[in-house]
């Protein structure tokens, strides 16, 4: 869940230039700004995750391609970090910048929605609202495009069935740190392209996406059984689920996760087809897990839409939506049996106990039925067409600021696994940015075996660094 729609070798470029040095740049090249004593101000730079609050040193707020071409140049002339804010969701409030002193590029007004009817592409302004573009889509011939729950998101409860948002993309606009104009596809700057569909925000700004869309599924089977809640039946049967999920019995239409919070453990998730076919597909899962009571009901695609959404579908251009937490994440292949004991003990004895309002996901990813993993693993940088299982921990309070003595909750829950694991290599997923770790480290994490091919595409299109953040490729 990052600023943009995705998931996105030279020295660290340091903003450096005073505020009114960049300003006046913008100005005279007629750039839009949004300037401190704009009422506006504090309400664009407030970051989605209130713990991590970042001033840039001026705010662009283009209108126009042209416009953004120029926000760049600025930025190169006056030696400044540039930034593209586009949902402004991101966990780690990378579209700030990650640290203060960026020139932020507002990207809000790219927010215009157009499906070819010809030949189902939908082009979509990298601005745009999640919800929005997902009614705009249906509004339009009834389309879809897989994606997540969140405004950033590229995993979602169609994946395992329609894949990522990225493997959609079928071309994009790109301002690159020269102030060029490119379009990014298979048959044009390849390895942009490569690049961007998984490590988009490295790479220069994208003004515009265009989409591979699907016609929106009419049998949406929308379901949720509660589990046993005490470790060893959890640990049983999440050894259940991730059999399942690695297994043919699992189909392509069917998108699952476990939902852990301090109440309560579920299985839930979105079936692609007809009440009776779920109930096949999933009884060999839930005879496993104790034959859960719960609930299935049938929606159609805008209410199976709705009943996920982390808020209104229908979003303003000014949503003022945030939360103060720490999150993280993991991407498992497969977890041995000693890994998943310590997993479900910490969770029985350690995260129960915390008094704060955490919850876990843990998403069914892969297998030989999903369509991320059928994707070859080479064929763009996201790097985790492996993964069986996705994971997302999320720890926040409701008021006040996150305890300082707070992080070792998740790090200890990560290293449930990752201690009794001590060959394997992990993976995180970068929508789930988790700012406490280092570049190199966060950059291995995300982007795994991809990383140095990521580096020297980003020496090539930004041999300075204009574009960074603290984990970015190509930052150290």
């Amino acid at each position: 869940m990052v600023s943009s729609l995705f998931l996105l070798l030279a020295p660290v470029l340091v903003s450096a230039a005073p505020a009114a040095t960049v300003k006046d740049c913008l100005s005279a090249a007629n750039v839009p700004q949004i300037l401190t004593s704009d009422s506006a101000y504090a309400r664009t730079i407030k970051p989605f995750n209130l713990r991590l609050p970042f001033t840039p040193v001026a705010v662009a707020y283009p209108t126009t391609v042209a416009q953004v071409q120029a926000a760049v140049k600025c930025g190169v002339d006056t030696n400044t970090t540039v930034t593209p804010k586009s949902g402004g969701h991101s966990y780690a409030s990378h579209g700030l910048g990650g640290e203060n002193g960026h020139l932020m590029v507002d990207m809000r007004q790219f927010k215009d929605v157009k499906v070819d009817s010809a030949t189902g592409i939908a082009t979509v302004g990298v601005g745009g609202r999640l919800g929005n573009i997902a009614q705009s889509l249906y509004s339009q011939g009834q389309r879809a495009f897989s994606h997540g729950t969140c405004p950033g998101g590229g995993y979602g409860y169609s994946s395992r069935t329609k894949g990522l948002a990225l493997d959609a993309l079928v071309e994009a606009q790109v301002v690159l740190a020269d102030s060029s104009v490119v379009t990014a596809s298979t048959t044009q700057n390849a390895d942009l392209f490569w690049a961007i569909r998984g490590a988009g925000a490295s790479y220069g700004i994208i003004t515009q996406y265009k989409f591979q869309t699907y016609a929106a599924p009419t049998q949406n089977i929308v379901f949720q059984y509660n589990l046993n809640v005490n470790a060893a039946s959890m640990k049983t049967a999440f050894m259940a689920y991730q059999d399942y999920s690695n297994s043919s019995a699992c189909p392509a239409e069917m998108n699952l996760r476990i939902f852990v919070s301090p109440q309560s453990v579920t299985l839930q998730g979105v079936y692609f087809g007809s009440q009776s076919a779920f109930q096949s597909a999933i009884a060999p899962l839930l005879s496993k897990v104790g034959n859960p009571s719960g609930s299935v009901r049938s929606m159609d695609y805008i209410g199976m839409l709705n009943n996920y959404a982390y808020m209104s579908l229908s979003t303003p251009l000014d949503y003022d939506v945030h939360e103060t937490f720490f999150s993280k994440s993991l991407m498992t292949e497969y977890v041995n049996d000693a890994a998943a004991t310590a997993f479900w003990n910490y969770w029985y004895n350690t995260a129960r106990s915390t008094g704060r309002d955490w919850y876990l996901i843990v998403d069914a990813h892969g297998g030989p039925s999903s369509a991320i993993t059928k994707v070859p693993a080479n064929a763009t940088s996201y790097a985790h067409r492996n993964a069986i299982l996705k994971y997302e921990f999320y720890d926040r309070v409701n008021s006040g600021s996150y305890p300082s003595n707070g992080f070792g909750f998740l790090n200890g829950w990560v290293d449930a696994i990752v201690s009794n694991m001590k060959t394997t290599k992990f993976g995180m997923y970068i929508n789930y940015a988790d700012p406490t770790l280092s570049a190199a480290t966060a950059q291995d994490a995300y982007w795994l075996n991809h990383i140095d091919t990521l580096k020297a595409i980003k020496a090539a299109v930004d041999p300075n660094n204009i574009f960074n953040n603290p984990q970015s490729v190509g930052r150290k």
